[in-house]
């Protein structure tokens, strides 16, 4: 009797319906990173998602790269219900959201002011990262895209101006989750200037399956705090001082 292989979007489909999580000795990897958009682009399809929103980031070697934010979508004061048994991590980040399309302009790579140009709102927001796969410290790359490097949902915050991205520096931030202080240290962005992944993944060669830069779109810059971890569930409250205050709370979700 032949043996079934499930593929890593299948495996990934199979672990968002369930919802669960995949084991990852079981899982395939794709062979590189474009192998891995392809599986992050079957899965979006499969299930449905609209292309609401992207986080992006560049890789090692300087190629960007990006995951599909499906949601959920959450308001400050909600619950994030994640599945039991996976990691949480908190992820105090900056937000944009486009005001028109950013089609690729192969030859012609959009500067800074015109990234800025074609968004209508900042944001504070709160990322809450959970693989879908059962232990993802070790996960190889193109796995890691194929997941949509570790999506969970997010938490859109209040609009702030755009100024803020001129000097993270000046940022502090702090969370605490059920009355536990888990990070308190200065804001610091793995590029430096949040907008430089953005602008990567505006100027990247191809657009490949995952679609493209659309007005409404929100893009989540990466983390001021690197990836809290939350040693368990309950109310959180993250600070990017002194600009302001997000609480939520963490759950897992009923059998």
């Amino acid at each position: 009797m032949s043996e079934t292989t499930v593929s890593p979007a299948e495996a990934l489909i199979a672990a968002r319906r369930g919802p669960s999580l995949a084991e990852i000795a079981t899982l395939p990897v794709p062979a590189d990173i474009d192998a891995g958009f392809a599986a992050q682009a079957a899965v979006s399809r499969a299930l449905g998602y609209r292309n609401a929103g992207w986080k992006v980031a560049i890789a090692e070697g300087g190629r960007p790269v990006a995951g599909l934010m499906p949601g959920p979508w959450l308001e400050p004061g909600m619950t994030y219900r994640g599945v039991h048994g996976a990691e949480l991590r908190v992820e105090i980040e900056l937000a944009i959201r486009l005001g028109r399309d950013m089609p690729l302009r192969p030859g012609r790579p959009y500067s800074r002011e015109e990234l800025l140009d074609h968004c209508d709102a900042a944001f504070v927001g709160i990322e809450i990262v959970e693989s879908r796969i059962d232990d993802w410290t070790h996960v190889p790359f193109p796995l890691w895209i194929a997941d949509s490097l570790g999506h969970g949902g997010y938490i859109l915050g209040p609009q702030v101006p755009f100024a803020i991205f001129d000097d993270i520096p000046a940022l502090t931030c702090t969370v605490e989750l059920d009355g536990d202080v888990l990070y308190e240290r200065q804001a610091v962005h793995a590029n430096g200037d949040p907008l430089v992944p953005v602008l990567a993944w505006a100027n990247r060669a191809e657009e490949g399956p995952l679609g493209g830069l659309e007005a409404g779109q929100i893009i989540t810059t990466g983390s001021l705090c690197g990836g809290v971890l939350a040693p368990t569930v309950g109310p959180v409250v993250t600070r990017l001082d002194p600009v302001t205050a997000i609480s939520f709370a963490l759950a897992e979700q009923a059998d």
